[in-house]
C-alpha cells in the first residue's frame, strides 16, 4: 500500500534568509580561519554550491564585509544588557553586562587580529562598522542598567559604565580577575574593609 498523500515541497528561502545562511556560515570560518578563507571553503560549510553564494552577494568582498558587520553590530549586544534591566539587583545587572560584554569581546578578537593582518580595505568594499558608534551605544546600555540607583554612586552612571567596560576590555587580553570580581572591583574598589590603619598612639 503507498502513500497517496500529497508531498509537501519545502519552501525555498526568501534572499534575505540566504543571506543570513550564508553569513551564519561564514561567521566561524572567519573566527577559525581568517578574513582571506576560500568561497569554496564557506561554500562546503554553508551546504550550497559556490554559485549560490555569488548569486547572494556580488562578490566575496561583499560577503566578508556584511559578515563583520553582523559579527560587529552592537544591537544584539545592547539589547541582552537591557534586557536585565529590572532585576532589583545592581550587582546581578552589571554582573550580566559583564558576561555579556566578554563574550562579545572573545567572540570578536579573533576577527580583529584577523583584520588587523590582511588590512580591512583590502578584503571588504564597504566600512564595516563605527567603533566609536557601537562602544557608544553599549556604553549608554550599561549606564542606563545603573540609572535608578544613581545615589548610590559616587561617580555617573556614564563613568561607572566606562570604567567597567574598560575592565572587561583589558581582562579579556590579560584574565587578571575572574569575570564575577570585575563588578567587585569596580563597586567596591581593591581595598579590604577590614584593612584598617592602626592609629600610630
Amino acid at each position: 500500500m503507498t502513500d497517496a498523500s500529497p508531498r509537501r515541497r519545502v519552501s525555498p528561502l526568501t534572499p534575505e534568509d540566504r543571506r543570513a545562511a550564508i553569513i551564519a556560515a561564514t561567521l566561524p570560518l572567519l573566527r577559525a580561519e581568517g578574513v582571506h578563507v576560500s568561497s569554496k571553503r564557506i561554500a562546503e560549510c554553508a551546504g550550497v554550491a559556490e554559485g549560490t553564494i555569488f548569486r547572494a552577494f556580488p562578490d566575496k568582498a561583499a560577503l566578508i564585509s556584511a559578515t563583520l558587520a553582523h559579527a560587529f553590530d552592537p544591537a544584539p549586544t545592547i539589547e541582552s544588557i537591557k534586557a536585565v534591566a529590572g532585576d532589583p539587583d545592581v550587582r546581578f545587572r552589571l554582573k550580566t553586562a559583564v558576561r555579556i560584554l566578554t563574550r562579545r569581546f572573545r567572540d570578536n578578537a579573533p576577527l580583529m587580529m584577523s583584520l588587523r593582518g590582511s588590512g580591512l580595505a583590502v578584503v571588504t568594499t564597504t566600512p564595516v562598522f563605527d567603533p566609536r558608534e557601537a562602544l557608544t551605544g553599549i556604553s549608554d546600555a550599561v549606564a542606563e542598567l545603573i540609572s535608578d540607583d544613581v545615589d548610590r554612586f559616587r561617580l555617573p552612571p556614564t563613568t561607572v559604565a566606562s570604567l567597567l567596560i574598560s575592565m572587561v576590555f583589558f581582562n579579556n587580553r590579560s584574565e587578571i580577575l575572574p569575570e564575577d570580581q570585575i563588578v567587585d572591583v569596580v563597586l567596591d574598589g581593591v581595598l579590604s574593609p577590614e584593612a584598617k590603619k592602626e592609629p600610630a598612639c
